[in-house]
């Protein structure tokens, strides 16, 4: 038999498990034509012993590294790859039985036009015999396979039970925006395509792990359905019957449900089975009425009130996060700070967003368990403000704020509240008693900041004198988030007694809009195009687009005359729009949207000489591919190496040099992109954000 299997084994952090998986093949190496390994970030040596495994075994592997936080994503990279006839899917904690490879291919062969060749698979769990799960059922009527499958009176098909025609699977890819039933999504859209051949010989022993399926499930448990909800409704297109995806969604609720009623989430478990009772078959079903009776008593009771986040790694912990601006949709760095750690956040439970100043937007997020409020209406703002007097640095907030916070926590019952930053101070008092751990997140040491400021500047007098503001705000609170070790290092100096301070950095904005794999360069009329993105009317930003586009573009313009600058950003002032009148600079007031500008930009130069406004932005461009040329001050706390993964200078000039040798160097501005792109990705992608929002929150289940 010819070698034309491709196998793809999705692995994150499987060292323990990889080599066994990977060993499991051997007896079948005669039909394998390649093995790809798509490690998704893994931090362990997982890479490494899959090599060793594969060197020793004479497999025919391959290692892709790819950083996507997905493992439908990961088998999708897979998928691209593939060059064999057929697609063996295993996870990497996994191991097939011998010859199951033989048994498939020829179940495939022998059947004329069958795509899929699924086997009996062998069920282990920790505390639970062994489980044989045979595939039997299945018709040459594909629409009566899907509806079936999707009401699981099939077996549900297991990762390394089934062999694929490539054919047959043609266009069709894991759902990569959820974390369970991806698997479901895929195997229905290719029985909707292709006949099923089945064998009953067991192929697969597969570790079932029931603690990690029900975190999944109380893990932000209303994002996670409505997710699982659009990628099942996207079936309709494949012909699924609508009745059968209907169930599908109901029976999902269901599954959710019983899972936060076992935690006693009993208003959650509620919302859950609101979608089951709108399928009337599910809805009026004994175990339905069941769990509404569960829910009621546990509610009437308030059996799980005051629960501790942490007392297993399972249990969801609440989160609210109060901020002075609306944070949704996040355009600048205040609020992408704000909404990218209530992202990081849901992954461990419910999250609300509440903001002092009014909110008139209405769409809310919808791919994460997030809740967007207002402490406060536009009728309110000229309201009474809390305290007899302000100390400089703290920003006004209206009497019926404190109220509305009340109410806020009542109704939705935080374990933590995360406060934004000094300026709230009068919050964190009253705050204190209401929670059992209650969070200062401070974006800026802004007593370092003030210092920084020049004197004639109109921001110092509103910041200067902070610094016994924070020392107060301090005394209060359980724990302190900063965005880097160099501000942990000064604001230890400050504080009169010790604190938690947690290092939570700045994460890649929009990072679910950014390509994971390095992008082409960009390709336009002008070369090079320079970006700076930012708040437009923060003082520090102003500065920097005034020196680039007045002392640094010309001196470029002078080598390269085709360069042109972009400044994008919101609230541009007068000082900015004089700007756009001159040569080779074009202003962009507000975009809705930043993606082209960084699509189409060949180089981000930051001449930051005083505050932080402009790092966060330095990220994005990074993630993008986008070399980054920067004074020091412009990525201080980054923690990023000079000459490898940025270009810095001191002066105005010298920034203009490196952009002008960099530009006449495509080799060398190849290598600053790729490496740019791997860091950022590493230190500051979606997974580091999460895990250092978990540290900071003081979970302990490591992994999670």
């Amino acid at each position: 038999m010819a070698a034309d299997i491709t196998v793809i084994i999705p692995a994150r952090n499987a060292a323990a498990t990889i080599g066994a998986a990977l060993a499991s093949l051997v007896p079948d190496r005669s039909l394998i034509r390649e093995i790809l390994v798509i490690d998704d970030g893994s931090s362990d040596r997982t890479v490494a012993v899959a090599v060793e495994c594969a060197q020793r075994h004479g497999l025919p592997m391959e290692a892709v590294s790819v950083r996507l936080d997905s493992a439908g994503a990961a088998r999708n990279v897979g998928i691209e790859r593939a060059s064999g006839a057929s697609i063996f899917f295993l996870d990497a904690d996994d191991q097939v039985m011998p010859g199951s490879l033989s048994l498939l291919r020829a179940a495939l062969e022998r059947q004329s036009g069958a795509g899929l060749a699924i086997g009996a698979s062998i069920r282990r769990t920790k505390d639970r015999p062994d489980k044989l799960k045979t595939p039997d059922g299945y018709s040459p009527d594909k629409r009566q396979n899907t509806r079936r499958y999707l009401r699981n009176e099939l077996w549900p098909i297991a990762m390394g039970s089934a062999l694929v025609a490539k054919w047959a699977a043609a266009h069709i890819r894991f759902p990569e925006a959820i974390h369970l039933d991806e698997d479901t999504c895929y195997w229905t859209a290719l029985l909707a395509r292709a006949d099923a051949v089945t064998i009953e010989a067991p192929v697969l022993v597969y570790h079932h792990d029931e603690e990690r399926m029900a975190r999944r499930f109380i893990t932000a448990p209303r994002g996670t359905f409505l997710a699982i909800a659009r990628e099942l409704d996207r079936l309709a297109t494949a012909g699924v019957e609508r009745d059968a995806l209907q169930w599908r969604k109901a029976w999902i609720a269901q599954r959710i449900a019983r899972q936060l009623i076992k935690h006693r989430m009993f208003a959650d478990a509620a919302g859950m089975m609101r979608a089951v009772r709108a399928h009337k078959e599910l809805g009026g079903s004994p175990k339905a009425l069941q769990y509404r009776a569960r829910i009621h008593i546990g509610r009437l009771t308030g059996i799980g009130a005051g629960a501790s986040p942490t007392t297993h790694p399972a249990m969801p912990q609440r989160t609210l996060i109060i901020c002075h601006d609306p944070p949704f949709p996040p355009t600048s760095g205040a609020d992408l700070r704000n909404f990218g750690n209530a992202v990081a956040a849901a992954a461990f439970g419910p999250v609300c967003l509440a903001s002092v100043a009014p909110w008139n937007g209405d769409a809310q997020p919808v791919d994460h368990d997030i809740h967007v409020t207002a402490l406060t209406t536009d009728s309110q703002r000229q309201a009474a403000s809390l305290g007899w007097r302000r100390i400089k640095g703290e920003a006004r907030i209206p009497r019926p704020a404190l109220t509305r916070l009340k109410t806020l926590v009542r109704d939705f019952r935080p374990d933590t509240i995360v406060v934004e930053g000094v300026a709230l101070f009068k919050l964190l008092g009253p705050s204190r008693p209401l929670v059992r751990q209650l969070i200062l997140d401070m974006h800026n040491v802004e007593s370092d900041l003030a210092d920084q400021l020049p004197r004639k500047s109109i921001w110092r007098p509103r910041f200067s004198g902070v610094r016994d503001l924070e020392r107060r705000a301090a005394a209060i609170c359980d724990r302190i988030w900063v965005c880097s070790t160099s501000d942990r290092e000064r604001l230890r100096t400050l504080l009169s007694k010790p604190v938690p301070i947690d290092v939570v950095p700045n994460g890649i904005p929009r990072a679910e809009g950014i390509p994971t794999v390095l992008p082409q360069p960009a390709v336009s009329d002008g070369f090079p195009v320079i970006l700076l993105v930012g708040h437009l009317g923060y003082e520090p930003n102003i500065d920097a687009a005034e020196r680039l586009a007045r002392t640094i573009l010309p001196r470029i313009r002078a080598r390269l005359p085709a360069a042109k600058l972009v400044l994008a950003g919101r609230s541009p002032k007068p000082p900015v729009r004089a700007l756009a009148g001159l040569d080779g600079v074009g202003l962009v007031d507000s975009p809705d949207d930043v993606r082209p500008l960084l699509a189409s930009a060949h180089l981000c130069v930051i001449p930051l000489a005083m505050g932080g406004g402009t790092r966060i932005k330095i990220l994005e461009a990074m993630a993008w591919g986008i070399p980054v040329i920067a004074s020091p001050l412009a990525v201080e706390g980054l923690d990023l190496t000079a000459d490898e993964e940025v270009l810095l200078a001191d002066s105005d000039e010298g920034l203009a040099d490196m952009a002008v040798g960099l530009c006449s160097d495509r080799a060398r501005m190849m290598r600053l992109r790729a490496r740019a792109h791997d860091v950022v990705w590493g230190r500051f992608g979606p997974r580091a954000i999460r895990d250092a929002v978990r540290r900071g929150l003081g979970r302990n289940d490591a992994g999670s």
